[in-house]
Formats: structure tokens, sequence, C-alpha cells
């Protein structure tokens, strides 16, 4: 683990930079990589201790700040918070490897037709913006329906963007 310190606007103080580091090196518990962590102390307005930390996991920036009147005050409230955020960080990434290795069990079951899920689906006469508003509010990836105005079935999408898009059929459908 590499811990910069940087003090700006303020003396250079050892006993703060050995406080910094004791405190930052609980971190190294959270994650298997070494951290590679910056921090910044600065003093705004004359009075109020600001304290940056940066460090970067597995290409995740994380980052955060804390302003105080006592440095050792802010040093202890922005670890809590590194804290909860590795914590985070680590369910989240914990919780998507095990997705990760369930996935290829549920592909291999599913190999023998190629369709996973089959259900059907009542298309119901409406236009396209009637259709991006009820996608909206159901909270569903697509929606299929019927377009009101020349008998097509349609479907839309939301993007990754956020945007939607439509796919039309060119003939009626059944």
């Amino acid at each position: 683990m590499d811990i910069t310190t940087s003090f700006r606007h303020v003396d250079t103080s050892e006993n703060v930079r050995l406080y910094v580091e004791e405190k930052l090196s609980r971190l190294q518990k959270y994650v298997e990589t070494p951290l590679d962590i910056h921090v910044v102390i600065s003093l705004e307005r004359k009075y109020r201790q600001r304290i940056d930390v940066m460090f970067t996991i597995n290409g995740v920036v994380i980052n955060a700040h804390e302003v105080m009147d006592d440095i050792y005050a802010a040093i202890d409230k922005i670890l809590d918070k590194l804290e909860r955020r590795l914590t985070k960080y680590r369910d989240k990434m914990k919780e998507y490897r095990e997705s990760k290795s369930k996935r290829p069990v549920a592909e291999a079951e599913g190999r023998d037709s190629g369709i996973v899920v089959s259900r059907t689906v009542d298309a119901k006469p409406m236009d396209p913006e009637e259709a991006v508003m009820q996608l909206k509010a159901s909270g569903d990836m697509f929606m299929v329906f019927r377009d009101s105005e020349n008998d097509n079935v349609c479907i839309v999408y939301k993007r990754k963007d956020g945007k939607f898009s439509l796919i039309e059929t060119a003939g009626k459908g059944p």
C-alpha cells in the first residue's frame, strides 16, 4: 500500500501524516490488490481543514472529501465514508462474480432448443407514444403492441443511452 500525502496552504505536519497513514492503512483489508492512495490536506477560509482522498481499484475511481474544523475528526469521518464505499464495492463485485459463475449453467440447460423462456404476449392496439408511456410506467425492457393506425405489430424498447427505439413489422400480424 502506498499513501501519498500532500499539504496545500497548510504547514506540513508529520503527526498528521502518520495519523493519515495509520487510519487509511485499514482500507487494505477490503481489497485484494494493493492500493495507491492520494491524500490532499488543505486549508479553506483560513480555519476549515479539508481532506481529499482518491484511489483507483480495477479501473474504478473512488474519491471522497471532508471539511471540518479539526483535521483529525475529518480524517476519522472520511475513513468511515471510504470503508462504506469499499464494502459496497466489494459486495457488488462478489454479487457479480456469483451471477457470472451461475450464468453458464443456465445457458447449458437452454441449449437443447435454443429458447430459454417462452411466453405469449397480447399485442394491444395503441400508438407508439402511448407504448413509450406504458413502458416507462412498467419498468420493463420492451413492449409489444399493435400500431392503431396501420395494424402492424411493433416493439418499443429502451436503449442503453436512455432513449427509446421502435421496431415495426412490414405486414400485418397474426
